[in-house]
């Protein structure tokens, strides 16, 4: 068999795979969108999507049992494992849901904090929205669809090419949302000039210098000073968006992060707030584990 036949099967292998792994998709969806995310069916396609999840990313298992010894968390490694991986199905899937049939979904989500976000409004400033990985990737869309504010976003390019190579209608929703990208930090600063509210998602390792370095649950972490550098330079308000988990619904909590005089000041603030989110629900901490322990 030549090489060019054997590149064709190939191909026409790799198409077929495609387009099964669309179909099981598609399915998927069309199953979880007529079920009832409090139901007992809605559960069991969770648990299922959730072993495959588990098989597929299992090399973070060992982080998650470090990430629970550093919270002192009285469960058994196996049931804290896998509530970690079905508490990720749950964010993998919710934003899906919700741009299918926000409606439906909204009523799954409940929002503590709305005062500050009327306050800053009324103020008619920039403001940036500090959050981490934990929760499903909907704040942009809950902002629009719930508080009726358009919220560009700080991202790795890597990001916005995954959302506009990618076929499904959650990410051709989120392609139509402005992005800056990390690296070109003048647009950024532009945009909250302009009075823009930008989503700046925090948690991600940064290079270590000895200025940025912070410890949660005992353990040496290094995130960006940046957001709390452009807030006393620009006098830009920051609000803490926190996502937890009860159950079938998500708590959105939304704090003031203010009264700090230095950017590390600032850094150590928003730990705390992080911290004090995976204590109420330490099964959304997949991200923390995976990158920090």
């Amino acid at each position: 068999m030549t090489d060019g036949i054997k590149k064709k099967f190939i191909l026409a292998g790799k198409g077929i795979e495609h387009v099964v792994r669309d179909l099981k998709k598609r399915l998927f969806m069309g199953t979880a969108l007529k079920t009832l995310p409090g139901s007992y069916r809605f559960r069991f396609l969770m648990a299922l999507f959730t072993l495959r999840n588990v098989r597929k990313q299992r090399h973070v298992i060992q982080k998650i049992i470090q990430y629970k010894k550093a919270l002192n968390y009285p469960q058994n490694n196996i049931a804290f494992v896998f509530n970690c991986f079905l508490s990720l199905s749950y964010d993998m899937l919710f934003p899906h849901l919700l741009v299918e049939n926000p409606q439906k979904y909204l009523q799954y989500v409940s929002i503590e904090g709305e005062e500050y976000v009327r306050r800053l409004l009324e103020q008619d400033t920039g403001v940036i929205l500090i959050s981490g990985h934990f929760g499903p990737k909907f704040r942009a869309i809950l902002f629009k669809e719930a508080l009726g504010i358009n919220t560009p976003s700080f991202i790795g390019p890597a990001y916005r090419d995954k959302i506009a190579n990618s076929s499904s209608k959650l990410y051709k929703t989120l392609s139509l949302y402005k992005y800056y990208i990390v690296g070109e930090e003048k647009p950024l600063q532009e945009g909250l000039r302009k009075k823009e509210w930008i989503v700046f998602l925090n948690d991600y390792p940064v290079k270590k210098r000895e200025s940025n370095h912070q410890t949660m649950f005992g353990k040496r972490v290094y995130f960006s000073e940046l957001p709390f550098k452009i807030s006393l330079e620009q006098n830009i308000p920051l609000l803490f968006f926190g996502t937890t988990r009860i159950k079938h619904k998500y708590q959105i909590s939304i704090l003031p992060l203010d009264n700090f005089q230095t950017k590390q000041e600032g850094l150590e603030k928003y730990v705390a707030l992080v911290e004090g989110l995976l204590h109420r629900d330490p099964y959304a901490g997949f991200f923390t584990a995976e990158h920090h322990f």
